[in-house]
């Protein structure tokens, strides 16, 4: 830019350079922040193993310390979300001393095929929950790679 455009009345040369720093150091603040939430409020995701087999997908999840009823199975085209929360009180005998503690957590799946509703089936024992889905390979198409 020409030292006479520049100067120019009514125009304003503003350096951002403040601006852009400002805005980092806010984006560093709140990252930190939410890592150090992430003990906190158990952000973190559960163990989940998808094993294929000839006939069907066997998805198994570590659930500990939940429940069945506090377990929600969702199928979505060839996903599958898996979403768990629960709460507890603990009140301490004599005392007006009462804490809560509420864990919630979610993970989705994806299969390589859509999810059969009907011929899906799902467990839950001892934390482990265990959801088979059979594979309907009617639909699938391989396609030839040339040499």
């Amino acid at each position: 830019m020409d030292s006479n455009k520049r100067n120019r009345p009514g125009r304003f040369d503003i350096d951002m350079s403040p601006f852009r720093d400002l805005m980092n150091e806010m984006d560093t603040f709140f990252n930190q922040s939410f890592k150090q939430m992430n003990p906190v409020f158990n952000f973190r995701p559960f163990w989940v193993d998808v094993n294929e087999r000839d006939s069907e997908v066997i998805v198994t999840a570590e659930l500990p310390g939940f429940k069945w009823d506090e377990i929600e199975l969702e199928m979505i085209g060839n996903q599958l979300r898996i979403a768990a929360q629960g709460g507890s009180t603990h009140e301490e005998p004599n005392s007006h001393n009462k804490s809560q503690s509420f864990q919630r957590m979610e993970r989705t799946i994806t299969l390589p095929f859509p999810i059969p509703e009907k011929e899906t089936k799902a467990s839950f024992h001892d934390g482990l929950l265990k959801v088979t889905a059979p594979k309907k390979d009617s639909d699938r198409k391989y396609l030839e790679i040339d040499e």
